[in-house]
């Protein structure tokens, strides 16, 4: 499920950046493009549990660190807004590269997961601060980042409390317990495809409603 919803992220922002032409929609549709190859792959390496796909995984964040930071500095307009964001991500940015390149940790780095999904979450606050206090008589529904936004807030803040909670039940649970860990990431799972569904959806219906008019 976590592939196939990074590619509906790629088709939405596909459909998004031929309409606006947006350098940022073009890093992300690239960003979403990549991450369902490197997910892809790593789902295939899962298949067999002699393969080690953490790898994958670690250039992953590594690269949404980078994007997201990118992402939201180009969105935000506030030069505070701005520097937070900068400094955010480049302080999850560099956590990724020292623990999982230099040091090169062979275990799940729960902490520094947990604080890229919280840094998302505060930036998309950011955006929504910057998005009420400059209301115009345009419809506001018909904003594609509302919806994108939205949906990164349910997913990286229900993440971010998925993340926590395995982390602290990984150390109370027995072995045959562990497969409620599992449960508990598919729930993650699903929360990206309904989020990417809906960021999808969120464009056809804005563009249905724009020719309309």
């Amino acid at each position: 499920m976590e592939p196939i919803s990074y590619l509906v992220y790629a088709i939405a922002f596909l459909l998004e950046y031929r309409t606006h032409k947006s350098k940022s929609e073009k890093v992300l549709l690239v960003y979403y493009l990549v991450a369902f190859v490197l997910i892809f792959y790593a789902c295939i390496l899962a298949l067999d549990y002699a393969n080690n796909n953490n790898w994958l995984y670690k250039i992953y964040y590594f690269l949404s660190a980078l994007v997201f930071g990118y992402f939201f500095n180009s969105l935000l307009r506030k030069r505070s807004n701005k520097i937070i964001v900068t400094i955010l991500f480049s302080a999850v940015a560099v956590n990724f590269f020292v623990s999982d390149f230099v040091i090169t940790r062979s275990y799940f780095d729960s902490a520094g997961n947990a604080l890229f999904f919280l840094c998302v979450v505060v930036a998309s606050l950011l955006y929504f601060h910057e998005l009420l206090s400059t209301m115009t008589e345009k419809n506001i529904l018909l904003n594609f980042n509302l919806w994108l936004i939205s949906g990164y807030i349910v997913y990286f803040l229900g993440g971010f409390f998925i993340i926590l909670s395995y982390a602290y039940f990984t150390d109370k649970f027995n072995y045959d317990q562990r497969s409620i860990l599992g449960d508990l990431w598919s729930v993650q799972n699903v929360l990206l495809f309904i989020t990417s569904i809906i960021t999808l959806s969120s464009h056809i219906w804005i563009a249905y409603r724009t020719k309309s008019r």
